[in-house]
């Protein structure tokens, strides 16, 4: 019910002249576990194992296909814009040497597609 609001708030219609330039959800990822689970690379990483990821990814995958699903999606102004990720880094135990690192690595394969070696399909 609430994305059905959120998607007839967002028509292009009650928009006024306002050009959505991005959008996100109030649900972020806490890094603090997950950093240490990311290898050198997209592919030498246990973080796909982990199962709070795995869920957290499939969530933002659907909610992401239902806003963007053309005409019969749910919000189509919203379609064209992209979708901001909301990480909490509040946790992160920067004194680590290799937390900078790994976030760095992190935010990288989360802005690949899996066809591109990263880690989501949010890019596909």
């Amino acid at each position: 019910v609430d994305f059905q609001r959120f998607g007839a708030s967002v028509h292009a219609d009650l928009l006024g002249g306002v050009s959505m330039v991005a959008w996100s959800v109030d649900l972020s990822l806490d890094l603090k576990e997950l950093l240490p689970l990311v290898g050198a690379d997209c592919s030498m990483t246990k973080l796909s194992e982990d199962e709070s990821f795995q869920r957290y990814m499939k969530l933002i995958d659907a909610v992401q296909r239902w806003v963007a699903g053309g005409s019969a999606g749910v919000a189509p102004a919203l379609a064209s814009a992209p979708l901001l990720v909301p990480l909490d880094l509040s946790r992160v135990p920067w004194t680590e040497p290799q937390a900078q690192r790994k976030l760095n690595i992190f935010l990288k394969c989360m802005s690949k597609s899996y066809m591109e070696g990263g880690w989501s399909s949010i890019f596909e």
